[in-house]
């Protein structure tokens, strides 16, 4: 009992107690997660289906073949947290984002504790509300700043007690959030091998945290390469290339004008004082480390052509920099008589302008603002028509057919039945397919399966494929009907220009 009061601070509670109502003001009244609108949400949704139905998480679960090309720490807790309780995943993705705010704030609280006894969590903690906005999508970058929190904890105990436990335990963290996201992460490790590297005469154990990282994560990395394909990306799919401009890197990076100011005050501060603590003088190598990170890739291109999808390395750099936000406000007001009350005035400020930020964030962005609606509701082109047919082909579905059952449709239509119900898909569209196998081929492969009659048992037994689904973007699109089909393909659900077409026996097709 002395213990949890030990871990448990008036302070923790007030701003837990704001976290929490602030979250819970917005989530409460939602009728779908944010993002559900369309998007990474509904791919996010499709992956933890596939594992809540069982499906192995190494295989991509749209597609059901290796490899998993999205790192599944997210979709597996989400999955065996629906498992375990029996809430519906549509229902935990509206409300963990809660959880997950709040553990956040958690998070950096313990870690501002341990960097200052005295006022560091109450601090660090508030300064948390500026990072809120990271909690309002439901998807695996939601970890991010949880596990980065933790993860320079366990760094700022090594550094002091140089106990290889702590490098251990940083190592795990920093591999688990390479399992939550590696665009997100990989700056983070980059920064933390640079130091490791620079250090290596005076502390070899620091080379532990990247090395344990590197291990945690290597069955992803391994199952990557084993099935990788020839004729794939292996870069994420969509028109990004805009992002490599120095200009976009810039956008993405820049911190608001009161942030520079503290940065810079942090700098001066760090370079004029004589004895800094080394867990500063870590961050301040980390995040050089980042800022090349987001960099380079901009340059590269613009030098040697080379493509590398940039736009995740800028978000552990924003993070990060809170704590350089943190050192500069404990410097400044360290010699101030009545430190206390203005601890408590700026921890207030930061609180209220994060979550002011945080609130107007939510009301202002489409695919939160559409959420306080029924899914059906929302405006398609088609009068509701498409988005009801939609949730009645995936009612069906889920009823009527078996887990790996494979189902081919036009890509938007396949993005959302595969969310929906989890099975696999020939392919979904442009921007969110998998970078590590052939994407071009399966939605050509789509494209003659409709388009051309010769080429349907083809396609059919490429992909074992065992349903069919009319829409009207398949009609608008390839200039098709359900009376194209002939009597091998079986109409076995009709809801308005929906049509579900069961492909009788693959062997006896066009015999």
């Amino acid at each position: 009992m002395r213990r949890l009061r030990s871990l448990i601070s008036l302070e923790l509670v007030w701003l837990l107690l704001i976290a929490f109502f602030i979250n819970f003001s917005i989530i409460y009244g939602r009728k779908m997660p944010v993002g559900a609108n369309g998007g990474d949400t509904v791919i996010h949704m499709g992956i933890i289906r596939g594992i809540y139905l069982g499906r192995n998480p190494f295989l991509d679960q749209h597609y059901n073949v290796p490899p998993n090309w999205y790192p599944f720490l997210y979709h597996l807790l989400i999955a065996a947290l629906s498992k375990l309780t029996n809430i519906s995943i549509w229902t935990l993705m509206i409300w963990t984002p809660l959880i997950f705010a709040m553990l956040m704030v958690t998070a950096w609280y313990f870690l501002g504790r341990e960097l200052n006894k005295e006022y560091g969590g109450l601090l660090l903690g508030a300064l948390s509300f500026l990072i809120m906005g990271s909690q309002l999508f439901p998807n695996p970058k939601a970890l991010i700043p949880i596990l980065l929190a933790l993860l320079y904890l366990e760094i700022v105990k090594y550094l002091r007690k140089r106990k290889r436990k702590h490098a251990v335990y940083a190592g795990v963290l920093l591999g688990l959030m390479l399992w939550s996201h590696v665009g997100a992460s990989f700056p983070v490790l980059a920064g933390v091998l640079l130091y490791a590297l620079l250090k290596l005469k005076e502390d070899k154990n620091l080379l532990l945290i990247p090395l344990v990282a590197v291990v945690v994560i290597s069955p992803y990395l391994i199952n990557i390469a084993l099935h990788v394909q020839p004729e794939a990306t292996g870069m994420v799919e969509g028109l990004w290339l805009k992002e490599l401009t120095l200009n976009r890197t810039w956008v993405r990076i820049k911190p608001p004008l009161w942030g520079f100011a503290l940065l810079l005050t942090a700098l001066v501060i760090a370079f004029r004082k004589k004895e800094n603590e080394e867990f500063w003088k870590f961050m301040l190598v980390s995040i050089s480390a980042m800022l090349l990170v987001n960099i380079l890739p901009s340059i590269l291109y613009s030098t040697m052509g080379l493509e590398i999808f940039p736009s995740r390395f800028a978000i552990p750099l924003r993070y990060s920099s809170v704590l350089l936000y943190f050192y500069a406000i404990t410097e400044l007001i360290r010699s101030a008589k009545v430190r206390k009350i203005v601890v408590y005035a700026i921890a207030t400020i930061l609180v209220l302008h994060g979550s002011l930020g945080f609130l107007h964030y939510n009301y202002t962005h489409i695919s939160s603002k559409v959420t306080y609606k029924n899914f059906t509701e929302l405006r398609d082109g088609y009068g509701g028509k498409y988005v009801t047919g939609l949730v009645k082909v995936s009612e069906w579905v889920n009823k009527n057919t078996q887990r790996d059952d494979y189902i081919i449709g036009h890509p938007y239509t396949l993005e959302w039945i595969a969310g929906f119900t989890g099975r696999p898909v020939v392919a979904v569209t442009f921007g969110h397919g998998n970078p590590f196998i052939d994407m071009e081929e399966r939605r050509e492969d789509i494209k003659r399966f409709f388009k051309d009659p010769q080429d349907r048992k083809e396609v059919v037994e490429k992909y074992g494929v065992r349903y069919a689904i009319v829409d009207p973007f398949v009609v608008r699109t390839y200039n098709v009907t359900v009376d194209s089909f002939s009597s091998d393909f079986r109409v076995v659900f009709e809801w308005g220009d929906f049509y579900v077409l069961e492909i009788q026996n693959s062997s006896l097709i066009f015999s």
